[in-house]
């Protein structure tokens, strides 16, 4: 396993890291419910450590997770057994109907696309209402990075990173998209709900 990437995120058995993520978790959990939703889209959701988050935490809502990686999909159908739907898909063209889904969620992946604006239009395209989204936090992301000795030649960023988010530009990235509603921080990350614009 290598030293970065999702499956180590969430595997490591780092009891820091753990509690960061499990705060970043329920604070996802409660903007899900906030919403009101019975239905949700993750898309890149990898191995679906978010979606069995969820299941192991009493939200009963329908999920359908989707995923570039195909190996991660397999990896999480075998080891996580959440028994959400998952599809190989690409953010840049959803292979779903506009309007599809009350709520999109995107955790963690905006950051790694070649264009992010246009990733963001096609969450916003598939969903009905609501699109939630995540970043890293920049740049406590990487200064928390560098200080645990990771990825120290790149200055703490994480090689998979193409883009680095401020709570201002990431902000400000949205807001040329969707109607944000909320925008706050569970270090080392930042999350935004946001609403859907008419037209899109």
């Amino acid at each position: 396993m290598s030293d970065y990437g999702n499956r180590q995120k969430h595997l490591n058995p780092n009891r820091v890291q753990q509690h960061f993520l499990d705060r970043f978790h329920d604070k996802i959990i409660e903007l899900i419910d906030q919403t009101g939703v019975d239905r949700l889209l993750d898309v890149g959701c990898a191995e679906g450590f978010v979606i069995d988050h969820l299941r192991r935490n009493g939200l009963s809502i329908q999920v359908i997770g989707g995923d570039f990686d195909a190996e991660a999909l397999l990896w999480g159908r075998n080891q996580l057994r959440h028994g959400a739907p998952l599809t190989n898909l690409d953010v840049h063209r959803l292979p779903f109907a506009a309007n599809q889904f009350p709520l999109v969620m995107c955790l963690e992946v905006l950051e790694h696309l070649p264009d992010s604006r246009l990733g963001l239009a096609e969450l916003a395209r598939v969903s009905g209402q609501y699109v939630l989204v995540s970043v890293p936090h920049e740049p406590l992301f990487r200064g928390a990075n560098f200080l645990r000795g990771k990825h120290i030649r790149d200055f703490g960023n994480d090689p998979e990173h193409l883009h680095n988010y401020n709570g201002a530009t990431f902000k400000a990235m949205l807001a040329s998209t969707v109607e944000v509603l909320w925008h706050g921080y569970s270090f080392p990350w930042q999350i935004a709900l946001a609403r859907k614009r008419q037209g899109i």
